[in-house]
């Protein structure tokens, strides 16, 4: 496996395992969906993968933070502002955050500066969907909706 316990948050879709590729071996991970006070309080990692809200709101707050568990580390790669940038550099300066991860800022491309000056911030330019893998997979569709469409064009 994955060598951790998995457990997430989805308002639209349940599942008991997902299928990832580890290694170059496809594993079926188990997987358990809980309310989000539970995951705040037992996650070690919380991992962004959402749209963004669509009253503006941050998925992640002050409210949020407070209730997650001590030594938290957080990945946002979902869309700037799903993370309150306020409340997670207060977390992270009170130590209840331990690290982030953020691919995504409020305001892009250039992160706040007391963004970059947090000790255990990571910040990428909006790129985490950029690995070689992806743009296979891109590069494929590609071809295939090239195919579709000159095999529906009379010739």
């Amino acid at each position: 496996g994955v060598g951790m316990r998995v457990i997430y948050v989805d308002n639209s879709a349940t599942t008991e395992a997902l299928e990832m590729e580890i290694g170059g071996s496809t594993v079926r991970v188990p997987v358990k969906m809980v309310g989000l006070d539970e995951l705040l309080s037992q996650a070690d990692a919380i991992s962004l993968h959402v749209p963004s809200q669509k009253d503006g709101s941050a998925v992640l707050g002050a409210g949020e933070l407070a209730k997650v568990k001590p030594g938290v580390v957080i990945v946002n790669t979902a869309r700037g502002g799903s993370v309150d940038e306020d409340a997670l550099i207060a977390a992270m300066r009170s130590g209840r955050v331990k690290g982030a991860a953020l691919d995504v800022f409020l305001n892009e491309p250039e992160p706040r500066q007391d963004l970059l000056q947090l000790e255990d911030m990571s910040l990428s330019p909006h790129i985490g969907a950029a690995t070689s893998e992806a743009q296979g997979r891109v590069g494929e569709e590609l071809v295939d909706r090239i195919v579709s469409w000159r095999s529906s064009v009379e010739v």
